[in-house]
């Protein structure tokens, strides 16, 4: 399967390649001063290309002032070096409301060195009554779409073979690039640059998409980097799989690489590795803006991702063979895995809907910094989160929690919204993970940067448990460093907290408590870094 994919996108630019064929939109009176409306000279440059049989529709220097323009089967969308394709910043000009379009097209792309700009911030407007952002915010949040609807940039439905390479994608108005029910899609070099500020600003959206390989971008811009989702109606049934994202930069201040929110139609065979994500910088011009909506000091936190990693189900999807390996962040939240309820289609609620699934994840080879917020792995009970691999993992994070958020208990919030900051501060300082089946976390390091009152991690109904070789730093000032309440079938092995210098390495409770196996040798005998309640069965805890 994976070398006949392979073979067709060979073959796919092998053809173009072969049946070249140039047409220069100057050719059809294209005007490149950037104030007269070029719209219906490239549209007939594109149309003429297609239907002579396909090749290069060349978007020369200069910059053209355009509407809507539409791809159209075998013909790729040139744009030179010093080229910009500049939208109109009048909305008659859009017909839908996205710069350049295709449905239903193939052997479609855009490429060359040059620019697409949607003017964007033209299109947004400051709300009445702003707010300083405060925990959980983001910047965006003070901006609205003037607009009753908003545009893509670039929206691509229902096409196969596409290849967008090297262009700079700047100024969306909404989402950047929107793949909807894509095949076969090669995305590789581009760069994509949106203030801060901008609403709804996503990178690259694969909408029920299949097959999709994104390689070597640079994305900077306010919502969701990259992100997976299934939302339209039209095509529910598609699985978005055959994901690929590799040697990425990414920079926002909401979610970098997300698998949701709306998750409809199911997710599979996915990997992200080899990336970098990155927190907006008050300075650089895409950010000023957004740093003056942030309560001074908190530049680090809000201009950050809100999480480096989101991955959730809350519509009924199926979420499965999820790979992630070797990333760096900058991120308020690590790591964010999420099964919820919202029970939603299209924008309503379904009262008999039932979570959907979340299972066989690997993370692995993964440093994050400037952490301030709580990761988490939480499903909901009866539909726990499934077979979770955590391993070589560096956390670096705030802390500073006193002893009345390590009591706080979190609701199930099974119809909320679903991110990482929707409960709040969380009363675990490194990892909280509530209903989950078969989770191994091995090889992983958390280090505080403020004495905390909160254990470091916490485990509540958790059912095969394998935690190896994990360490921490001495800023554990609370009752114990891992707390569980009815864990069963776990082995814990070769922990070594004697830093912490806390008599309390774990505590236990809950009557459901069973089959519990403590190894940790060199270290002094396990029992003495052992507290359980009254809860917990006598013989549930065994020692080595």
């Amino acid at each position: 399967m994976r070398k006949n994919h392979l073979l067709l996108l060979l073959l796919f630019f092998t053809a173009f390649t072969v049946n070249a064929k140039d047409v220069n939109i100057l050719n059809y009176g294209a005007v490149p001063d950037g104030k007269t409306l070029s719209t219906k000279a490239i549209q007939q440059a594109i149309d003429e290309c297609s239907q002579s049989g396909g090749g290069d529709v060349i978007i020369p220097a200069g910059t053209y002032l355009t509407g809507t323009i539409y791809l159209k089967n075998d013909v790729l969308l040139n744009l030179g070096k010093g080229a910009t394709l500049l939208g109109s910043t009048d909305m008659k000009d859009y017909a839908p409301n996205a710069l350049v379009r295709a449905e239903h097209q193939k052997n479609i792309g855009i490429t060359g060195h040059g620019v697409i700009d949607g003017q964007g911030p033209t299109f947004w407007e400051m709300k009445k009554t702003p707010n300083k952002t405060t925990f959980g915010m983001n910047p965006a949040w003070n901006f609205a779409h003037k607009a009753s609807v908003s545009g893509n940039l670039v929206l691509l439905e229902d096409c196969r073979f596409v290849n967008i390479e090297n262009v700079t994608l700047r100024n969306s108005e909404s989402w950047t690039l929107h793949l909807l029910a894509c095949d076969d899609v090669k995305v590789h070099g581009i760069t994509i640059r949106n203030p801060q500020h901008g609403p709804n600003t996503d990178g690259i959206d694969l909408n029920g998409s299949r097959r999709v390989m994104i390689s070597d971008c640079d994305i900077y811009t306010n919502d969701d980097a990259i992100c997976l989702k299934n939302k339209d109606p039209r095509y529910w049934k598609r699985c978005c799989e055959d994901i690929t994202v590799t040697n990425c930069v990414i920079t926002t201040s909401c979610n970098a690489f997300k698998i949701g929110t709306e998750t409809i139609g199911d997710f599979r065979n996915i990997v992200f590795s080899n990336s970098v994500i990155k927190a907006g910088d008050p300075e650089n011009e895409l950010s000023v803006l957004a740093a003056k909506q942030v309560l001074p000091g908190n530049y680090g936190d809000i201009l950050s991702p809100r999480s480096g990693i989101a991955l959730e189900t809350v519509d009924g999807a199926n979420v499965s063979h999820v790979n992630i390996n070797n990333i760096v962040m900058e991120a308020r939240i690590p790591i964010f895995i999420r099964v919820g309820n919202r029970g939603r289609k299209g924008d309503k609620s379904d009262p008999n809907s039932v979570p959907g699934t979340m299972k066989d994840v690997i993370i692995s080879n993964i440093t994050a910094y400037n952490a301030s917020t709580t990761s988490s792995i939480t499903g909901l009970p009866g539909y726990d989160v499934e077979n979770v691999r955590i391993s070589n993992l560096i956390i670096r994070t705030k802390g500073g929690g006193d002893k009345m958020l390590a009591e706080k208990k979190l609701d199930e919030a099974e119809k909320e919204y679903p991110n990482g900051t929707m409960w709040g501060p969380i009363p675990a300082s490194g990892i909280y993970v509530r209903h989950v089946k078969d989770l191994e976390i091995k090889d992983a390091e958390i280090v505080l940067d403020e004495a905390d009152q909160r254990p470091l991690m916490i485990f509540d109904d958790v059912e095969g448990l394998c935690l190896n070789n994990l360490k921490t730093n001495d800023f554990h000032k609370g009752e114990s460093i891992m707390s569980f309440t009815n864990v069963q079938h776990a082995g814990l092995f070769y922990n070594d907290f004697s830093n912490g210098n806390l008599p309390n390495w774990y505590s236990f409770s809950g009557n459901k408590t069973k089959d519990i196996v403590i190894f940790a040798p060199g270290t002094g005998a396990a029992e003495a870094h052992l507290k359980t309640d009254n809860t917990v069965a006598k013989g549930s805890i065994r020692t080595k």
